[in-house]
Order: C-alpha cells, then structure tokens, then sequence
C-alpha cells in the first residue's frame, strides 16, 4: 500500500513556487535537479512558472493519473487541498506543511479533520510536520534535504526532521548512503509500523534505522518489529529514557517498571537493537553494513599499545563477548615471529615500535585461528607506527570473511589512515569501546537469529481456573476494591488457579482464632499484621520464627501495639498467619499492565532488598516456558539459583512455571493492573508463594463481562 511513496511515476507538488526562498521552490527544485524520471507537476493558486515549466492553478487541472502529492501550502489551505486531492483519485500524500498537532490544541482539531478527509477518501498521508522522503532508488528526494544520499541498502525513518538533516549529513560525511529515508513527522496516518510492514518486505532494504520518540500501537509494534528483526538488522534510537516519576506507587511492581523498561524490553524481545544514542545509531550502522556475519562471541584484540589492550581485556570481560582462546598453531606462529617482549596471547600486543608488517603477522594468524569470530584492531600513532600500511593490511585481511572492527586513536595523524579504512568499507571508530561495543551488538543481533530459528517443543502449559478466579475478582471488582491481598478475597487463591503455588495459610485472626492454628499448619510460622500497607515490616508488622503457642501470643500483642503507634487502626487487632519456610531463596515476580505494550513480568531476587538490589530480567506476556526459563538465567544473582556455595539448586522450571502462570493470568484479566509476589520463597523441592497483591485497574476499566 505504499508503494507510491517510494517509486511514484508522477509527482505533483502543491505549493510549487517560483520564489526560491519558498519551501514549495526547494522541494519542487530537490525532485526535479537529483534525477527523478516519472512526471513533475507544480500547482500553485496563483499560477506562474517554476524555471519554463507552467504552474498549474489547480491538482483538478492535470490531465492523467497522479501517484503521489507533495503538499506545501499553509496548513489552513491543506483540508481543501485534501479533498481536491480525493476527487482526483491521488492515492497517496505527504504533507511537509507544519501547524497541527505539534503547536496544540487548534492544531490537533485540524489535523483530525484532514485524517478524516484522507480517510474518506481511501488516501494515504505521511505527516504532516514532517521533511519528507527520499528515495535514492527513484532517485527521487520529495523533501526539502538539501542532498541526496548515496545508494546503498540501508533505510531510515525518524519521527524527528531535524535527525533526518543531522544523520544525512554525518551520512555523507562518513561514506554511508540509504535506499529509503522516511520523515514520519506527526505520524497522523502513516506510522513506524506501517514503515516496519514495508521495509521487511522491502528488496532494497537491508539494515533499518529508526528514530522514535513516541510507539502509537505496541502489540503492533513488536509484531511488526520482530517479524523484520529476523530478516534484517533492525536498530532504534528511543528518546524519553525518563520519565517524571511515578505519582503514586501502590506496589514494589510499579516502582520497579517504568515506561522506558517496557520499551526496552518490547525491542529486545523483538529482536530489535536499541542504540542510546545517534552516536551508537551511527556505530551500529557502520558495523552491519560493513561485517559479515559474526558467528560467535570470541573475539581477538590486536594492539600495538598495552593500555588499550587491558582496557579491551576490561570491555570484554563485562560484555557478551569473550576473548578467544588461540590454538596451540596460532601462539606459535605468534612466538616465531613476534618479539619476544610483545604479548602472543589473547589480548596480543605487537608493542609500541611494531611496523605494519607486524599487524600483518598478528591479523592473518588469528583470522585463520577457528577459535576467533571477530577481531578488533586498536591503533595508536607511535614513532614506528605505518598508520596507512597498516590500514591497507587491515582491508586485505576482509578476504577471511570475519567480522573486524578497527580503533585508531587519534586525531590529524591518524585520520589518512581512517579515511582508507571508510573508503573500503571496513567500520572504523574514534575509541577502542565503540568498537568493541559495536562488534558484541553484531555478534548479539546473529545470535538472536539462531536462538529464533531453533525450533524447540516448548513444556505443556499447566492446566489453569480461569472460572474461579472470575469468581474471586468479581465481588473485587463490583465493591470497588483496588487492592486484592489476603482474606475472603484472596490473591493466594488466584495464584493457586494458575499454578503458582502458595503457602498454607489463615487471614484476619484474633487473639481466639490463633489458638490451636500451630496444630493446623505447623510450626515455626509467620504472623503479620492485616492492615492494608505495602511494607508491613516497616511499622513493626511481622514477626517470624514463632515456634510455639506462647511465643504466637507474645507477637500478637507485639504486632498489634507497634501498628496502633503507627496510627494504623482498621484491622490492627488482626493477624495472619503463615507456614514458614525455611529453606530456599526468596524470590520477586511482578507483573504490570502497559496500555501499549501489554503486561510486563519482571522477575529478580525478591524479600526486603527488593528495589535496592534492582537485579531483574523482564519479558511482555505471552511468555513461553522457555523464555521462563532464559529469565532465571539473565539476572545478576543467577548464580544463588544455581546452588551458591553449598545451597541446594532451585527447582528452576517450577520458577518457570510461576511465570508462565502469571504471564498467562495477566493475559485473561485486563482487570489487573498490577501483581507483587514477594517473596517467592524457591528450593530444590518447591517454588511457594509467601506473600502476594493484586492491584485492580479500577480507573480506567469498566465492569468486564466475566467468564461464567
């Protein structure tokens, strides 16, 4: 369907001008001077001539089909202009004018009334407040950039103008052309996943770029998203990594997840890059465009400094890459040929007066070495150092078909050698870490491709009670409740439905009712207050290891004192009671809904150091029990899970169960805002919930129909 914008066979610019310092002169002049083949026609109100060419008063003047219209008129004038447009049969627009959305509410009133036109019409618009497209293919420019970028089959859309001119332009400069470059602008019609459907699609696209700083449909988005990620190399800039703070925070969940951790998460489990900057976008760029592809983490360090070469040792240690063990071959050519003061082990340094014969030794060695994926080759101008031989060496040394990513720091001296290593085609960076960082993104992207295209039988989900547990948010729901803790309305029969186990339990005890509850569930156990606070423990509310019935007194008359001091009154002579579980490691699992993206579930080391530690790995529901189980494994702490010195190994696919459970639960209740499971208490034996909140999303939904 958007076919047109990309290779029309006529164009017709409305806003043409004669005037040279008009928008309407720049855009007409860009499509007209770069070489565009189909047919140009300008239209202005007033008539006139653009150069020997007659301006047309009116679109409705044209005799025969027009496949694309370029609009550069006041945005007053766009709505007629649109139905023009309509009654002509133009199928596709872009409208470059500014004044809508972007200025406020006048504007926003506007640009409504056009996407209705536009609608009425089957038409599809980009925009409006937007550069344009360029089409290097077509050799069409249909914006008011002033060049045209080289051919090559990288594509770009960007909400922003202003990023569009900047990325040009460093494009230019750095040997780096596009095939398609897409200015989305207020995003009134056409949007990035409209752009994402047609670039995967897209012959002439191999690599896409994108700058966002808003997602209109993120379910979408992520489809969209992944469906290209395993085809091409799919890199984003998102701007808007914080966020003011939330309002209110009702749950460890809602403090934890915040806007910027579900996008990044939607992107990484889509397959897409996200670049923090235009400087990683341009980074990450150069090395897809340039590499082969990179087949494994273990990467090789060449240097002819030692600095360097222990700060890449550092890099490599913390990041998904690994440095290459040589084979027993390699270190031997390495000792023959190298003095014997340079380092012929991994990182190899070639020393301060190494000529490039020396780079040439070293760089042929471990690029034959199967043991090597990548090599990353650090440069720094000594009083020996053959800076552009040593650049020549580098780009023979593509013939092994490995992935080679080259720093050489510096400045005046270095920069021939650069510009030799730009020119053919091998990625060059400023600092040793932007090329280390760009080579372990490549090597992550290749290995997301294999991951997705293993097919693994998945474990059976285990069977849950959506039945029941509309029966327990139903009375929630229709006494307005927000909060489902313990009691009568219980978020531990909840968890149960969908198998996430809980602890044997009793809610909202009196001194009378904790009598003979040691016989029922067993000592040692737990009693907390049942005043509704998120952390009890902060105003005296819990009290563990109670191993007998005069030991439960004491704490019941301990709890209840310390919440009145509190100024807790409602509940404050009730208690509940919990079997304590001794053995295992306490885990979080929480869930949160995003209204673009889903449910969130966040999964990390739980109990009291829940937000100091800040240790999760994050997933959008519908979650898998493999990717269960790839988040046990991504977290800081992974290695307590695992048996710890002497601890006993979790059960890691009951783990896995409670997440699919509660993946699948938020799935079925678009009831639920929010879910805390803290702590998950998991051991060898058992995964047991402890303590649970569901929080209900009485704002902003109605009373669902729910199952019956």
């Amino acid at each position: 369907m958007l076919k047109n914008f990309f290779a029309p066979k006529s164009i017709a610019v409305i806003g043409a001008s004669h005037n040279k310092k008009k928008l309407g002169f720049l855009v007409y002049e860009n499509i007209r001077k770069y070489g565009f083949k189909g047919k140009l026609y300008g239209v202005n109100i007033k008539g006139g001539k653009v150069g020997a060419k007659e301006l047309y008063k009116n679109v409705c003047e044209i005799d025969g089909e027009i496949d694309l219209a370029v609009i550069v008129v006041p945005a007053a004038a766009i709505l007629e202009v649109i139905h023009d447009l309509g009654r002509k049969n133009v199928p596709s627009a872009i409208i470059i004018s500014s004044g809508f959305s972007e200025i406020g509410v006048q504007g926003k009133k506007l640009e409504e009334h056009i996407k209705e036109a536009s609608q009425k019409y089957g038409m599809r618009v980009l925009g409006p407040n937007c550069l344009g497209i360029i089409d290097s293919w077509s050799k069409m420019n249909a914006s008011f950039a002033e060049s045209m970028p080289a051919k090559m089959n990288i594509s770009l859309f960007s909400q922003s103008g202003a990023i569009c001119t900047a990325i040009l332009d460093w494009a230019n400069k750095n040997e780096i052309g596009f095939s398609r470059f897409i200015s989305l602008g207020n995003k009134m019609d056409i949007d990035e996943n409209d752009i994402l459907h047609f670039l995967s699609q897209d012959e002439k696209t191999d690599i896409v770029l994108g700058y966002l700083e808003s997602v209109n449909d993120g379910i979408r988005f992520m489809t969209n998203a992944r469906h290209l990620s395993l085809k091409k190399p799919l890199i984003v800039v998102k701007s808007g990594r914080t966020s003011e703070g939330a309002k209110s925070i009702a749950s460890h969940t809602g403090n934890i997840a915040g806007s910027d951790v579900v996008l990044d998460t939607a992107l990484k489990q889509s397959g897409a890059i996200r670049a923090d900057s235009l400087e990683d976008l341009f980074d990450y760029s150069k090395i897809f465009a340039f590499s082969p592809e990179m087949k494994g983490n273990r990467v090789a360090v060449i240097s002819n400094a030692g600095g360097p070469a222990v700060m890449m040792a550092d890099y490599i240690g913390k990041s998904s890459l690994k440095l290459a063990e040589f084979s027993q071959k390699t270190r031997k050519v390495l000792e023959e040929h190298l003095p014997a003061e340079a380092s012929c082990h991994n990182p190899v340094d070639i020393m301060g007066d190494g000529r490039a014969d020396r780079y040439e030794i070293a760089l042929n060695e471990v690029l034959q070495d199967e043991n090597v994926d990548g090599v990353l080759v650090v440069l720094t101008p000594q009083v020996m150092t053959e800076i552009e031989k040593t650049a020549e060496i580098i780009i023979e040394a593509k013939k092994y078909g490995k992935p080679i990513a080259v720093s050489f720091i510096g400045g005046e001296k270095v920069e021939a050698g650069k510009q030799l290593l730009e020119e053919k085609e091998i990625p060059s960076y400023d600092f040793p870490e932007r090329a280390a960082r760009s080579l372990e993104v490549l090597y992550e992207y290749y290995d997301f491709l294999k991951s997705a295209l293993k097919k693994k039988r998945d474990v059976q989900e285990k069977e849950h009670d959506q039945n029941k547990v509309a029966q327990i948010i139903k009375p929630a729901v229709e006494k307005r409740l927000r909060t489902i803790t313990e009691g009568d309305i219980s978020a531990f029969d909840i968890f149960d439905s969908y198998g996430i186990c809980t602890v044997d339990r009793a809610y909202e005890l009196d001194l009378d009712g904790l009598k003979h509850i040691g016989g029922k569930i067993g000592f040692p156990v737990v009693m907390k207050t049942a005043v509704d606070v998120l952390h009890k423990t902060d105003i005296g509310g819990v009290v563990t290891g109670i191993k007998n019935e005069s030991e439960l007194q004491k704490a019941y008359f301990s709890i209840r004192d310390r919440v009145r001091e509190a100024k807790f009154q409602e509940n404050s002579d009730k208690v509940d009671i919990y079997k304590q579980e001794n053995r295992g490691i306490e885990i979080f699992l929480g869930a949160k809904k995003d209204p673009n993206f889903g449910p969130l579930i966040i999964f990390g080391i739980g109990g009291i150091y829940v937000e100091a530690l800040k240790d999760f790995a994050y997933r959008i529901a519908p979650i898998s029990h493999a990717e269960a189980l790839k988040m046990t494994d991504e977290i800081k702490s992974a290695k307590i899970l695992h048996g710890y010195r002497g601890q006993p190994k979790c059960d890691l696919n009951k783990i896995a169960d409670s997440i699919v459970g509660l993946s699948r639960l938020m799935l079925d209740f678009p009831e639920i805002k929010e879910i805390d499971i803290n702590p998950l208490k998991a051991s060898d034996k058992k995964c047991v919930a402890l303590d649970g909140k569901i929080i209900l999303d009485l704002e902003s939904l109605p009373v669902l129909e729910l199952v019956k």
